[in-house]
């Protein structure tokens, strides 16, 4: 999960640097920094959970999909689908993007409104 935050931290940093007018208008125009907090951990978190549910409905299809693919004499009993492994997943997937958001959102809420002037 470390490894994962790492890359994630490393992404939302970049993503700062391009978004950096952007959110520099926002704060010029009033927004407060919690506002922009929100904004960069929100679209982080929900991305991890939109990656996170197609993730899980592909797995499902696939799990679901190997009875039609294994032979109809076979001694094997087709596999239940994990749904606690996948909502552990999922939950993971979610808490690794909330902490590697919390830098590029600190980096985020520290800009000057005044730089966006320049």
């Amino acid at each position: 999960m470390s490894v994962s935050a790492i890359g994630m931290i490393n992404i939302g940093l970049a993503g700062i640097e391009q978004r950096s007018h952007e959110l520099l208008i926002r704060r010029a125009l009033g927004a407060t920094r919690a506002g922009i907090a929100i904004q960069v951990i929100g679209s982080s978190v929900l991305l991890s959970l939109i990656i996170a549910l197609a993730a899980v409905l592909i797995s499902a299809v696939l799990v679901w999909t190997i009875p039609w693919m294994m032979p109809a004499d076979s001694p094997l009993e087709p596999p239940a689908y994990p749904y606690t492994a996948a909502m552990i997943a999922a939950c993971a997937s979610i808490v690794t993007s909330l902490v590697g958001s919390l830098a590029p959102a600190i980096k985020a809420i520290r800009l000057q409104p005044a730089l966006a002037l320049r």
